[in-house]
């Protein structure tokens, strides 16, 4: 066979570099970032937090006889201190993901990182699930079934969770989202369940569940 001349292996090097360079253009980061990685901590708080301050209104609402008698600067105090928490959850959520993502990119922020995630027209998937969630609970509420809205939230954001799988091919995110659906479809038969016990039972199993599978040793060569 002939060998390659000069300038035939130039143009091939340009060939590859130019296909090379394609692929990583259209090619989103968002599947480069090791979600696993970066997430499970905040997971694993967050899972705690729920059962945490479920634990605590139980206790408030046991001791003082309902959720109506407990005194006002009380439920300031523990309202305040889970709008806290959720605030420091939110920080290390993205200071994981950054670091994960500035690994491929140094120079990202997390208002490209969000720009890249809704390049894909994601909203056409969160808005029409957000409103019919908004309407399913608003007549829960004015039909004087209140319970039902801890249910239908988690099947909500189960359903949110299968397209995050969708996008970013976290499996992961499938088992988390069909755990927010069938415990939500159980709290909708068995509606009798308080408030504080299926919050406990769908958000925090389902965050500790996630984190357990993603503290797992890994396969080489899994993909986040």
């Amino acid at each position: 066979m002939d060998t390659l001349s000069r300038e035939q292996l130039d143009q091939l090097t340009q060939d590859i570099t130019f296909v090379r360079k394609a692929i990583e253009k259209n090619s989103s980061i968002l599947n480069q970032i090791d979600f696993r990685g970066s997430l499970r901590l905040t997971v694993l708080l967050s899972a705690l937090s729920v059962f945490l301050f479920c634990g605590l209104f139980y206790f408030l609402e046991a001791h003082f006889g309902g959720f109506d008698a407990i005194p006002v600067y009380l439920k300031a105090l523990a309202f305040c201190a889970a709008a806290l928490d959720v605030a420091m959850l939110g920080i290390l959520k993205n200071t994981g993901v950054l670091k994960s993502a500035r690994a491929f990119d140094p120079g990202i922020s997390l208002f490209r990182l969000v720009r890249e995630y809704y390049a894909g027209k994601m909203y056409h998937h969160f808005i029409p699930t957000g409103l019919v969630l908004l309407f399913a609970c608003v007549c829960a509420w004015e039909t004087g079934h209140a319970k039902l809205i801890i249910p239908f939230v988690s099947i909500g954001v189960g359903l949110l969770y299968n397209t995050f799988n969708t996008f970013l091919r976290i499996d992961e995110f499938l088992v988390f989202g069909y755990w927010f659906i069938v415990t939500g479809c159980i709290l909708v038969v068995f509606n009798t369940v308080s408030p504080l016990l299926g919050l406990a039972l769908t958000l925090g199993c389902g965050l500790l569940l996630l984190s357990f599978i993603w503290y797992l040793p890994q396969k080489k060569g899994s993909q986040a």
